[in-house]
């Protein structure tokens, strides 16, 4: 995998990559609470929970990964004071949350798996927390389904990009969902979806 490849190289680099290059992580931060606790879902080796924690202090990061070698990796190359790394799935977390973060994440979760991932997020928020979904649309989604096809090396039938709407629909059967952005960003069509358990 290129993260992989990237990280033996520099971490830096790879953090440059992921954080900047593909992710508007100003607009992402725009998002986030200003205090509190933060559960980042699919969190890989951990290069938005540690940009997220230092630019961020009086934020506590959690990112969870179900690969045993990416979390390892997070903690290597990415653990400040305000982080921490577990492996584990969703369902095995107990703390509550100001906000659960799911950036990238669903188009790799099957869409059979969304009605138990929902409801795991659901339970995880603490009084005013909320989710927030960052993912690429199907229509104009091209480029990030070549890159998770033949540069992560997914299969096509594990890739599940949704467009805005339909995420939306989906999402506003678990809670209740309070702002919709659609923003290019070159070359990705993004979606934020933020919602609560109201």
């Amino acid at each position: 995998m290129l993260q992989y490849k990237l990280l033996k190289l520099s971490p830096r680099l790879l953090r440059f990559y992921r954080s900047t290059l593909l992710l508007d992580f100003p607009r992402i931060t725009s998002y986030l609470p200003v205090v509190g606790k933060v559960l980042d879902v699919g969190c890989g080796v951990g290069i938005v929970s540690h940009r997220v924690a230092s630019e961020r202090r009086d934020l506590n990061v959690l990112g969870i990964d179900i690969s045993a070698a990416s979390i390892e990796l997070a903690r290597v190359n990415y653990t400040l004071p305000n982080t921490r790394y577990e492996c584990k799935r969703l369902e095995a977390v107990t703390e509550q949350f100001d906000c659960v973060m799911l950036l990238d994440v669903l188009h790799h979760i099957p869409p059979s798996e969304y009605d138990n991932l929902f409801n795991s997020v659901r339970s995880l928020l603490a009084p005013g927390g909320y989710l927030l979904v960052k993912d690429i649309e199907r229509r104009r989604g091209y480029i990030s389904f070549a890159m998770d096809r033949y540069i992560s090396g997914c299969k096509p039938e594990e890739i599940n990009l949704h467009n805005c709407d339909e995420m939306t629909a989906i999402v506003s059967q678990h809670l209740r969902v309070k702002s919709v952005e659609i923003k290019f960003r070159f070359p990705f069509p993004n979606y934020y979806i933020v919602a609560d358990s109201a």
